[in-house]
């Protein structure tokens, strides 16, 4: 019997980002797709169904915000889990991304337990939430 192993996209426009947040959540059992920007992110989510979305805030050409707005507005992608990551000092796009169905943030620089935990907590079914 094989078991589902949740997919996470983790869309950074920095390479660093998106390879280290991969590494650790594919340590943790998840498999992970990494795009550099938010029209990627459009895209792939248009062709396959991530279990979650781990978003940069800020990134050129088309912010997390307006990922996060775009992926809500769309019936098939507005149950998407979106942990959306943060530079701290940007508390301003806080109330903003809440408005906007946001359902988590991730603090930069994060801690690999915090930021594997946060993503198991949203990936898992109701059954395993105990």
């Amino acid at each position: 019997m094989t078991t589902h192993k949740p997919m996470v996209l983790v869309v950074d426009d920095e390479a660093m980002a998106r390879t280290m947040a991969s590494k650790l959540l594919e340590k943790a059992g998840f498999l992970t797709h990494s795009v550099e920007s938010g029209e990627e992110c459009l895209r792939f989510v248009g062709l396959q169904r991530p279990d979650a979305i781990l978003l940069d805030m800020l990134m050129p050409k088309m912010s997390g915000l307006e990922v996060l707005e775009k992926l809500r507005s769309n019936a098939a992608t507005k149950g998407i889990p979106v942990l959306l990551v943060t530079a701290k000092g940007q508390a301003d796009f806080v109330k903003q991304a809440v408005a906007l169905g946001v359902d988590d943030f991730i603090v930069k620089p994060f801690h690999s337990l915090d930021l594997i935990a946060r993503v198991k907590k949203k990936v898992a079914t109701p059954l395993s939430q105990g």
